[in-house]
């Protein structure tokens, strides 16, 4: 049997499992020795604190939920860390930490159970409800972590949609409870691969890789949150079309300092206000949505553009539409935010973000 964990319990130390790559070479379903072998590997550790570290874009979901039942009833302190990638099954398992860690440039997918079926129609049905079954016990474990910040309809339509998030949108959600801004993580995509410290994952089984390449190639820097940075997508969009304004930067009172407590709900509550506006039926208010999220700008601000995209007519550019409304916005005297210099260099860059974001808008104009 090859193992996909190695367990190290040093006596001057805490231990530690490592779950890195693909979980499980060999199925625990109808399997006993796997499972039973990994129990009596915890349970010699004699409760002593644990550090997971997972790595892992996922793999059989059976041996996954084995391990976060083993977790969970662990007597010990778990701290979980993902070091990289938790996408698929490995996200089961990171919710058996008491503690779960992730980077800033970590990613985080959840998605629904797949599985190959082959047989007459009742069998074929039988290998569907099998999925809804397993489904809902993925529901229940992601539920059971996020708690009041997600309810059963919000984590199935995540997991119908097939979600990535980044650090802070797992934070957000619940699904972590720390970003560790320190660990680097090294991740790249080459030849259909994403590669991630070393462990790699095959994007083409994934309908969002798209996504994926979208949070990699961003060049703006992940924003901690409480972080007070003075940019917003306004300035952002208008970066990318390259608008001016004729108001000077208002200097505004500093807001009071919130509590880490406050800060987070105050995240989740803007999290949840964007994901409001993205139906997905609308790739180009999803990328606006997805940029909001990373750079800390809030529903409201986001909404004139979203409303500017969807009701744009096909007589005219996308891109003039969400111009006219910069400079419109900018003239009327309701921006109290200076206009920030486009990056130098970029220009072409800009372009294609803008060719990019007309292209979706028309393709869902039909």
């Amino acid at each position: 049997m090859g193992r996909f964990w190695k367990i190290t319990n040093d006596t001057s130390a805490d231990a530690e499992l490592l779950l890195y790559g693909t979980i499980s070479d060999t199925s625990w379903y109808d399997d006993e020795i796997t499972p039973r072998l990994f129990a009596e590997e915890l349970k010699a550790l004699g409760g002593k604190p644990l550090t997971v570290r997972v790595n892992s874009p996922g793999g059989d979901v059976f041996a996954a939920q084995s391990i976060y039942n083993q977790l969970k009833t662990y007597s010990g302190h778990i701290t979980m860390r993902i070091d990289g990638l938790a996408a698929s099954a490995a996200t089961v398992v990171a919710c058996a930490g008491d503690t779960v860690i992730m980077p800033t440039n970590a990613l985080y997918m959840i998605h629904n159970p797949a599985t190959y079926a082959w047989g007459n129609a009742e069998e074929m049905r039988t290998a569907a409800e099998v999925l809804d079954t397993v489904r809902q016990t993925i529901i229940n474990v992601y539920q059971k972590r996020t708690g009041e910040n997600l309810n059963t309809e919000q984590l199935t339509a995540m997991m119908d949609n097939e979600t990535w998030l980044t650090a802070e949108e797992a934070l957000a959600y619940g699904f972590v409870d720390q970003i560790d801004e320190e660990s680097t993580v090294t991740n790249r995509v080459k030849d259909g691969l994403l590669i991630v410290n070393s462990v790699s994952c095959d994007l083409g089984k994934f309908r969002n890789a798209d996504r994926v390449k979208e949070l990699l190639n961003r060049k703006d820097r992940v924003i901690p949150m409480g972080e007070n940075t003075g940019n917003d997508l306004l300035d952002k969009i208008k970066d990318l079309l390259g608008v001016t304004g004729a108001k000077e930067q208002v200097n505004a009172e500093p807001a009071p300092t919130a509590s880490a407590d406050d800060a987070v709900q105050a995240e989740r509550q803007r999290i949840l206000a964007l994901d409001a506006l993205d139906d997905r039926t609308n790739a180009a208010v999803t990328k606006i949505v997805n940029l909001a999220k990373g750079n800390g700008s809030t529903a409201e601000q986001v909404q004139p553009y979203i409303d500017a995209v969807k009701d744009a007519v096909e007589s005219r550019n996308v891109a003039d539409e969400i111009r006219k409304l910069i400079e419109d916005h900018l003239n009327s005297g309701a921006s109290d935010v200076a206009p920030s210099a486009p990056p130098q260099n970029e220009e072409q860059q800009r372009q294609s973000d803008i060719d990019e974001v007309v292209a979706l808008a028309n393709k869902n104009r039909g």
